[in-house]
């Protein structure tokens, strides 16, 4: 069992192209795909042990043309799946060797670009960091959804997939088959955040109606029967989530207990990942401190005990969810937001390593000894 108290930074993975909005590691390898702000997908072979020089991207997947909002990967680790606001779901499979890398890829691309913007100032234009990857194509593209796909989430078994997008519309996916098995529409506003429980029974959808962040009145919470796409319960007006968004919304492995993140920019420690009993629709606890200006995402670690949140601060915490309370902080916070803070994270199946992409272009990669 990993010692989730002890964060040892590992690589700071640059591919400075633009923010990096998704991450995760396929199956158990040490691979990691990251996707970014201009639809752009890239992967790391990572080493077995912690140390030396920061790994260069092996592979990069071209097709998405707009914004990466999630990735998702089988457990086998050879498929991953990609939602897009390029409207689309891409399905790609990924190699157990990858072919020859032919391609250039500039991992300083945003650093050129500001420091030419600003010569005439005297700024210094750096050499290219090059390196070359391999070109992948996707095996297949889904197009039911006709507006920006903006959440995500794949069962952990591999077999049921969740998708909402901005027009409202929730789809539920035989996952291998790549068909939607079932379809509904939240009342008004856009789809946030989903999550789908492990029984594929009950979903849990959040929603948005206006772009004023910290405008609770303009927000829901509620969880669906995902068989007949109907509410079940609606959490919108209890204390912990009224006057918030919910930016992350994901089940526990054993399906018992539903965690919920506060995003927005409302102030203060605000991010707070909150634990739900899915099935009374009651809330369990709080975790606390929360994040600086709120949250941006929620990954559990694969134990089912503790959780992991990123946020606005530049930090991922890691949770003791049975008792709500910190057990480590990755990275420090960097006074406030806008300081290339965290977009998104992911456990390695093993538990002993956590990725977090950043605003900056870069994807951290912490261990924890065993």
């Amino acid at each position: 069992m990993p010692d989730l108290t002890k964060p040892a930074s590992a690589w700071n993975l640059v591919w400075d192209a633009d923010w990096v909005t998704a991450v995760t590691w396929l199956g158990a390898s040490r691979r990691v795909a990251a996707g970014n702000n201009l639809g752009e997908i890239v992967i790391w072979e990572l080493p077995e042990k912690a140390g030396g020089a920061a790994p260069k991207p092996v592979a990069r997947l071209d097709a998405h043309t707009n914004v990466i909002s999630h990735l998702a990967c089988t457990p086998d680790g050879k498929t991953l799946i990609s939602a897009s606001y390029d409207h689309t779901i891409r399905y790609w499979d990924i190699p157990a060797t990858f072919p020859d890398a032919t391609a250039p890829l500039v991992l300083n691309a945003r650093a050129i670009e500001d420091a030419t913007r600003r010569k005439a100032n005297g700024a210094k234009v750096p050499p290219a960091l090059e390196t070359k990857v391999c070109v992948l194509k996707p095996a297949r593209a889904r197009t039911e959804h006709k507006e920006w796909v903006v959440a995500m989430e794949l069962s952990r078994d591999g077999k049921a997939l969740i998708t909402g997008d901005d027009a409202g519309r929730v789809l539920i996916w035989d996952a291998p088959a790549g068909t939607v098995t079932k379809e509904w529409k939240v009342p008004k506003g856009w789809v946030y955040a989903v999550g789908l429980s492990p029984d594929k029974k009950q979903a849990c959808v959040t929603e948005r109606y206006t772009l004023v962040f910290d405008s609770g009145r303009h927000a829901a919470v509620k969880l669906w029967d995902a068989s007949t796409g109907t509410v079940s319960r609606d959490l919108s007006n209890e204390k912990e989530f009224k006057g918030h968004h919910i930016i992350s919304a994901s089940y526990s492995p054993d399906g018992k207990t539903l965690a919920l993140l506060r995003g927005g920019e409302s102030g203060g420690n605000s991010g707070k990942p909150t634990l739900v009993d899915p099935a009374m629709g009651k809330v369990l606890r709080e975790c606390a401190p929360g994040h600086l200006d709120g949250g941006t995402a929620l990954a559990w670690h694969p134990d089912g005990r503790h959780i992991a949140s990123t946020g606005r601060d530049t930090t991922a915490r890691i949770w003791d969810t049975a008792t709500g309370k910190l057990v480590s902080e990755v990275n420090k916070p960097r006074g406030g937001q806008f300081k290339d803070w965290f977009s998104c994270a992911a456990w390695s199946a093993d538990g002993a390593w956590i990725a977090c992409g950043d605003q900056a272009g870069a994807v951290q990669v912490w261990n924890f000894p065993t």
